[in-house]
């Protein structure tokens, strides 16, 4: 593939008023989205028109992304939710957090994708220098919530962080979700605790008591271990480990995927896994989710082994039909996907052609979601 400018972002909004006030806010690396399975034929094919638009852009010398603007497709917005509101801290609240009146901007919940990846993507990231469009590589799979919370810590993780502009001394909590190799990268994690500054206190590493025995012995990590359907607070967060439909072999960890929860919304954060255990699905039926981030390894083929420990694209058609018809799913609920598998998947932008048509977003490197 030859060699283009960084990622370009899509965009979709609302108004043209939505735009000018969450550029203002998020550029140039916001990924806003008001993605739905369009409502007729017509609405598909602006979709998928627009899709071309963006695809086809070129960079200004400004370096700044260009935003690809469709109003009015599918369901409600990620940036159109209700502000998420403090909620009370319990463990893993900083000491010197204050008690003033957040900001609009602390309110939001931003997600940036530091990796989509599986296991079989190279584990060492292009130079920055490398020019990338969107889905051209993938780091191996990780997600920053708030740009303190990190969800595994993979070898990659470190160059994305470089490329995207993000302070690893920012990192207060790392969720593991289990010890295979592209999730847990001892120097990485190492490499992330030890840029903090001593006033910060040491980093937190959640995870499964077996799956924390992997994880260096430092005196600037703090393992907390997670128990299953044992709810945990980091800052405004409500944090859930959930069994996964996965396996480290030879180890007793039980691998896990999270559920995040503040002030009315919830996330669920499912990769590696298959179909949901059954427990673990009947746990979620208390629950509303506003998205989930649903491992996608196999896309649409058939008959790969890994299909016993990941999702394909089918499996999660069904899943997402049957939490939609439990209520599990918001009616505007948002489908992220990533673990996308090497070879398995369609270049970034055709797999986008495929899938947001009927609501599915493929994640990429750098993608930013934001509720605010």
């Amino acid at each position: 593939m030859p060699e283009r400018s960084p990622p370009f972002f899509l965009a979709i909004f609302f108004s043209c008023e939505r735009l000018s006030v969450s550029c203002t806010v998020r550029c140039p690396r916001s990924f806003f989205c008001d993605l739905g399975a369009p409502k007729s034929a017509g609405d598909r094919a602006a979709l998928l028109e627009a899709i071309d638009q963006g695809m086809t852009d070129v960079e200004k010398p400004s370096g700044r992304r260009h935003f690809l603007k469709v109003a009015s497709v599918g369901s409600a917005s990620l940036a159109a939710g209700g502000p998420f509101e403090s909620a009370n801290a319990g463990e893993g609240k900083p000491q010197e957090e204050s008690k003033a009146p957040r900001s609009r901007r602390e309110k939001q919940v931003d997600l940036l994708f530091l990796g989509t990846g599986a296991a079989n993507w190279p584990r060492r990231y292009p130079p920055l220098q490398k020019k990338l469009s969107r889905g051209e590589v993938r780091g191996m799979s990780s997600m920053l919530v708030n740009e303190h919370l990190l969800v595994d810590c993979g070898p990659t993780v470190l160059d994305v962080m470089k490329r995207y502009d993000v302070n690893p001394a920012g990192v207060s909590d790392i969720l593991l979700t289990h010890t295979h190799s592209d999730h847990l990268h001892p120097s990485s994690i190492e490499a992330i605790a030890n840029a903090r500054d001593d006033g910060l206190g040491p980093l937190r590493f959640w995870g499964d008591p077996a799956a924390l025995t992997q994880v260096p012995d430092s005196d600037h990590i703090e393992k907390r271990p997670v128990g299953i359907e044992q709810p945990f607070t980091i800052d405004a967060f409500t944090v859930t480990g959930l069994a996964s439909n996965h396996y480290v072999e030879d180890s007793k960890e039980t691998c896990l995927i999270y559920l995040l929860e503040t002030a009315g919304r919830s996330l669920l954060y499912a990769t590696d896994t298959g179909w949901l255990p059954t427990h673990t699905s009947i746990y979620l039926r208390k629950k509303q989710l506003d998205a989930v981030v649903w491992d996608a390894t196999m896309g649409e083929g058939t008959g790969d082994p890994r299909i016993f420990g990941h999702n394909d694209l089918t499996m999660i058609r069904h899943m997402n039909q049957t939490l939609a018809s439990q209520k599990v799913l918001k009616p505007d609920a948002k489908i992220i996907l990533t673990h996308l598998a090497k070879n398995l998947h369609p270049v970034h932008e055709m797999l986008e052609k495929r899938l947001l048509p009927e609501g599915l977003i493929p994640a990429y490197d750098g993608m930013a979601v934001v509720f605010e």
